[in-house]
């Protein structure tokens, strides 16, 4: 076992040790506890704590040591004093404030070779003893150290469920991260944890990591690894996990922390079944019976629905909830659980983002615009998009899906007021539908005009600031001149106001036009009602 001095170099560099550690007296009196109910916890300790088996993948099933009310309260208190005097390395994601699996996994977003480890046993590895040499290696005195060591520990090691276990294993972690990112920065790598999850990514293959050469993408045995990064673990009393070794490459799928980082982060789609597979489960089977049947695959005392909530919401956290998947999901998973529903209440920027979409087409020249859905409308564009297609099919498709065209058709059009309506069939999960504006605007008004020009796949969308210049009148149809650019491939998407509500319809505009305009939506009303009289019902 490696002793704190080996731990934390030479010249320790000691925490400022928060006056509630620097006595017995101190730290009783911080934790409201008395010299009896010490006795009690330090003699029986165990009976405070229950324990249940939770299952994994492969079979394998993981204990979990929950303490009760009482122990989990002192337990909480001393976390918080152990977080103040834990000094984070940058490559450390779990358990510390403003990270997570999404940051750890964000750091080998640019990276096309990923080394994914995980060390065996992590918190029972972590000893009683480990725990007090690291507290006195960071000024704590030695029985104060053996107190808290023994309020935050159960049959002699870390328990995985103490609220106190994620602070003081990072801190047992302290040199094994500075060696390992010694390791990684020899070998041009970047080196992050999360828990017990080690990854090493890099943009170029990642020889040096390895003792004959990088293994075929996949599983592998960690017998390939490289010497000095077996003796890093090993050197701080832990073992990697052979089975849980994993590598990536550029032309395979790359996973960090559960999330796919191959296009940006997103969630595996095997998760994504997996949720959907329990869903209908439960659609065909019935709640009891899927309940049952989650009771005996997987122990504990989770409910199906919670273990479901909590899926469905680690979706929502990296796709977002404007994302047709999550929303999906979510009216399936609400379909069935109408007491407790899982809300779907998108940002202003996603339900904007999820509005406006690209059409293309290739009747007579090819063409790309923009399009949108407005709220008791339907699809809008500009007809000068569609001029050559009145009749046919066009492509239209949102940016986070290019390869998932839907065919729509123009509804009716108006070249003059260079607006056009279109059919489509699209699922109402895959759309937000925007709001027209109730503003009187006036010039100097905010606005953004939003579409996507000149969209080759893996652009996002365009948003542009500006302002109202002018509002002017050409062939009677009312025009609202702005101060940002309108380029070829935003036309037919909206111009929106500080309310983020449609105040018109990009018209035209680049370096080729001396102005940039859209069409005002008093325009677009009007034509609605002229086509509500001539068809004698609502045209949405």
């Amino acid at each position: 076992m490696p002793t704190p001095r080996s731990m934390f170099g030479g010249n320790l560099t000691r925490s400022r040790v928060p006056l509630e550690l620097t006595s017995i007296d101190e730290l009783l009196r911080h934790l409201c506890v008395s010299e009896a109910e010490l006795q009690k916890i330090w003699w029986y300790r165990s009976r405070m704590y229950s324990e249940f088996n939770i299952s994994k993948k492969a079979g394998k099933s993981r204990l979990i040591s929950a303490p009760d009310r009482r122990l989990k309260m002192i337990q909480r208190a001393l976390a918080q004093l152990l977080d103040g005097m834990y000094q984070r390395r940058n490559a450390v994601h779990g358990f510390v404030a403003d990270r997570s699996v999404m940051t750890n996994a964000r750091s080998h977003m640019r990276s096309k070779f990923v080394l994914n480890l995980d060390i065996e046993n992590f918190f029972p590895t972590i000893s009683e003893n480990r725990v007090v040499g690291v507290l006195k290696a960071l000024g704590v005195i030695e029985d104060v150290a053996r107190i808290v060591a023994r309020l935050c520990c159960n049959n002699g090691v870390l328990p995985q469920g103490a609220p106190t276990s994620p602070v003081l294993s990072n801190m047992i972690c302290f040199r094994l991260d500075k060696d390992l990112h010694g390791v990684a920065k020899a070998s041009h790598c970047i080196y992050t944890r999360y828990a017990d999850d080690i990854t090493l990514s890099s943009y170029q293959p990642p020889v040096a990591l390895f003792a004959g050469g990088v293994p075929p993408t996949g599983n592998f045995s960690t017998e390939l690894l490289a010497p000095v990064l077996v003796e890093a673990f090993a050197h701080n009393g832990f073992k990697l996990n052979a089975h849980k070794a994993h590598y990536g490459d550029r032309n395979s799928r790359r996973i960090v922390t559960g999330l796919k980082i191959n296009e940006g982060l997103n969630v595996d789609r095997r998760f994504i079944r997996n949720v959907r597979s329990a869903l209908y489960s439960i659609e065909t089977l019935g709640i009891e019976t899927a309940q049952a049947k989650f009771k005996s695959e997987y122990g504990g005392k989770c409910g199906v629905a919670n273990h479901l909530r909590g899926k469905i919401s680690w979706i929502k956290s990296v796709k977002g909830q404007s994302d047709p998947v999550f929303r999906g999901i979510a009216a399936r998973f609400n379909k069935l659980f109408p007491a407790e529903p899982i809300k779907v209440q998108p940002t202003r920027t996603e339900m904007r983002d999820r509005a406006v979409w690209v059409l293309e087409h290739t009747h007579g020249d090819w063409a790309q615009g923009s399009a949108f859905f407005l709220e008791g409308v339907g699809l809008v564009t500009a007809a000068h998009c569609i001029q050559d297609a009145v009749g046919q099919e066009i492509d239209l498709y949102h940016p986070s899906r290019p390869s998932n065209i839907f065919k729509v058709k123009v509804r009716a059009h108006h070249a003059v007021r260079d607006l056009a309506l279109l059919d489509h069939s699209i699922p109402s999960t895959e759309y937000f539908e925007l709001q027209l504006s109730a503003r009187t605007h006036a010039v100097g008004d905010y606005l953004i005009a939003v579409g996507y020009p000149g969209f080759a796949a893996g652009d996002n969308i365009n948003v542009r600031s500006g302002q109202i210049s002018s509002f002017s009148v050409k062939s009677t149809v009312p025009l609202i001149e702005v101060t940002q650019k309108l380029t070829q491939g935003m036309s037919g998407g909206p111009v929106l106001d500080i309310d983020g509500r449609v105040a018109g319809v990009i018209h035209k505009g680049g370096p080729d036009e001396g102005r940039d305009f859209a069409v005002n939506t008093d325009a677009l009303m009007a034509w609605l009602s002229e086509l509500v009289t001539a068809v004698g019902a609502p045209v949405s």
